[in-house]
């Protein structure tokens, strides 16, 4: 069911597959049984987006020091992490961008 928190600081949602939390913070997501692999590989992809957006929005006002922080952050997990790919997407297509010599 979907339940407000009594500060009206947040509203919840809870179903069979799922529990959604939207507060100041953001949006919480929790999957559950089978679909939560799929969760954790989501949030994983949201969380490299947000740095992609962190990292060109800090090259663009030229503030480089703050640009290469996050790229730090970032190849830490990449390190200690499983192997991830970014690809370039062909928005009409779907396919994924190719050029002689790469993947």
């Amino acid at each position: 069911g979907i339940v407000t928190a009594e500060d009206g600081s947040g509203v919840s949602v809870t179903t069979k597959h799922a529990s959604l939390a939207v507060s100041a913070e953001g949006l919480e997501i929790d999957l559950k049984g089978d679909l939560k692999k799929y969760g954790d590989q989501a949030k994983t992809g949201i969380l490299w987006a947000k740095r992609i957006r962190e990292i060109s929005t800090n090259f663009a006002a030229g503030d480089i020091d703050k640009a290469f922080e996050t790229i730090k952050e970032g190849i830490k997990d990449l390190i200690v992490g499983n192997e991830m790919y970014l690809y370039l997407i062909d928005e009409l297509t779907g396919e994924p961008v190719r050029a002689d010599g790469w993947p």
